[in-house]
């Protein structure tokens, strides 16, 4: 039972790592300037007198909130680790205005970059923040539209080898290599190629493969290998063995629900900037101009 608790939740995060697209949180912990609790006079919240200025707990609950995993590891610890780095950046901070720092061109591009990416950031959170909470409906659609996730889980092991070539020679050994069905066969015709190539086992869980492979890999049978293209070559994905792990959809119902949630989010932001770029008079020029008019919009 702790196992399948340990493998919903690890599942969660690689269903969460795929959905999520709203980008990192940008926090600026340690800003001059005082608490609203200092500024009315209650210094009940204030937990650091740095020089001239003061940290309170609301930045200290803010810095662990920013970065949850951290906080986690850190446990009981994680206030005071929290308040030794709000209490360096104050230093680093009140240094840097002292030096003149902060009247230096890149520094203040660089505050003004940050302040754009605070306020973009807050502007996506509030649409994100309109998404549902999928019923119980769509819980079941994505359970059974994915039986490879979770009715047909598998453990895989596969042996990959990672051939460097150039992109007509990878692609010429990804249609050779696929046809084949042994590892046997595999590993003798890239030796035959005599190109550079190195080769490892590895064992993977069908949530630690990206969806676009899994759904080819999810039907290989032993033997049989997947070429996949990159910059560098080719990396052959080769099926050694596979172990049948299903998943019920109770198991998984916590993680579909919030990969659902997630992905539902992203999608109210990105229709948010579409809105925003079409209500927007936006010419770029230079150089810029003349790689956007060949390309479409992202």
């Amino acid at each position: 039972m702790h196992r399948l608790s340990r493998e919903s939740a690890h599942l969660a995060g690689r269903l969460l790592m795929g959905a999520l697209g709203l980008g990192v949180a940008l926090m600026l912990s340690g800003c001059p300037g005082k608490d609203k609790s200092a500024a009315s006079g209650d210094t009940s919240q204030i937990v650091a007198q740095v020089n001239d200025s003061e940290i309170s707990i609301h930045q200290v609950e803010a810095m662990l909130a920013a970065q949850p995993a951290i906080a986690e590891q850190l446990g009981a610890n994680g206030p005071r680790r929290a308040l030794d780095s709000l209490i360096d950046q104050e230093l680093a901070a009140q240094a840097a205005r002292q030096a003149g720092l902060d009247k230096t061109p890149r520094v203040l591009q660089a505050m003004e970059l940050a302040k754009r990416e605070v306020l973009a950031r807050a502007y996506q959170d509030q649409l994100a923040e309109k998404a549902i909470m999928p019923d119980t409906e769509a819980v079941n659609r994505y359970y059974d539209s994915h039986p490879e996730l979770f009715a047909k889980r598998r453990q895989y092991t596969l042996q990959e080898t990672l051939v460097k070539a150039p992109t007509d020679k990878a692609l010429e050994l990804k249609d050779k290599v696929e046809k084949l069905a042994t590892v046997e066969a595999v590993n003798a015709l890239v030796n035959d190629s005599g190109l550079t190539h190195s080769r490892r086992n590895s064992v993977q869980w069908a949530e630690g493969v990206p969806m676009d492979l899994l759904s080819q890999l999810a039907y290989l049978k032993t033997g049989q290998s997947l070429g996949v293209p990159r910059r560098e070559g080719l990396v052959i994905l080769t099926l050694l063995n596979a172990e049948e792990m299903p998943m019920s959809s109770g198991q998984a119902s916590n993680a579909i629900q919030a990969a659902l949630l997630s992905n539902s989010r992203r999608e109210l932001v990105q229709k948010g900037m579409e809105a925003l770029r079409q209500q927007a008079k936006v010419q770029r020029m230079g150089a810029f101009a003349q790689a956007a008019s060949g390309a479409s919009a992202p």
